[in-house]
């Protein structure tokens, strides 16, 4: 009997849009999450160290990403080894395409240059427990879900979380906590073309940039 794979198709072949498509189960979800939220590490590495020091820590792990994807895109036996590895926590998309923890790295790196300390540390955990905190919420108890799949749930726990860590973070003041929070909660929530990694932390960035020097 021949068996159907949907892991195979593309979203448009599957009659879906990619955002669900990507969908992963409860457990696929969980260990993807609590893999991505053990990069609060970086936030909180780089808020002690000195900045050279940061800087150098998160362009090594851009460098690194950057060599894993393109050994995988020149090498059929390192996209064999990438994809036996990690095949069960990818989205469709991440195995045409970068994945998503290089987005995030990169995007860490770039806000971490670019924005002053408290801001860019912010920014990066709205990424790792903010967005964690969406797809876990979103997965368990989402109940009302926009036609892309995320649910106005999870996109309410992220923004408690993305407003709590504001508060706590210092040199952040309340308006910033709250705007940014709202930003950063907002570009996870919506179907926009950039990844979210990218989208969350630095429009999340950007948005407490911008109220702090109004």
């Amino acid at each position: 009997m021949e068996r159907r794979s949907t892991r195979t198709i593309s979203p448009e072949a599957d009659g879906g849009s990619p955002e669900q498509s990507d969908r992963l189960g409860f457990q696929e979800e969980l260990l993807r999450k609590l893999i991505h939220s053990s990069t609060v590490v970086l936030p909180l590495l780089v808020w002690f160290l000195p900045r050279p020091v940061g800087i150098a820590l998160l362009a090594t792990g851009v460098v690194a990403a950057l060599g894993v994807e393109l050994a995988r895109t020149r090498s059929r036996w390192a996209r064999h080894q990438f994809l036996t590895r990690t095949r069960r926590l990818l989205r469709y998309r991440e195995r045409q395409r970068f994945a998503g923890a290089t987005y995030m790295v990169v995007a860490y790196f770039i806000a971490f240059v670019v924005f002053p300390r408290p801001i860019a540390v912010l920014a990066m955990l709205y990424d790792g427990l903010g967005d964690t905190t969406a797809a876990l919420v979103g997965k368990r108890w989402g109940r009302h879900r926009a036609t892309w799949g995320k649910s106005l749930e999870g996109a309410t726990a992220a923004l408690f979380v993305n407003a709590l860590l504001g508060i706590l973070i210092p040199g952040v003041s309340l308006l910033q906590a709250l705007v940014g929070a709202g930003v950063a909660a907002t570009l996870e929530f919506l179907p926009l073309p950039l990844d979210d990694n990218l989208r969350t932390t630095l429009g999340g960035g950007l948005a407490l940039w911008v109220v702090g020097v109004v």
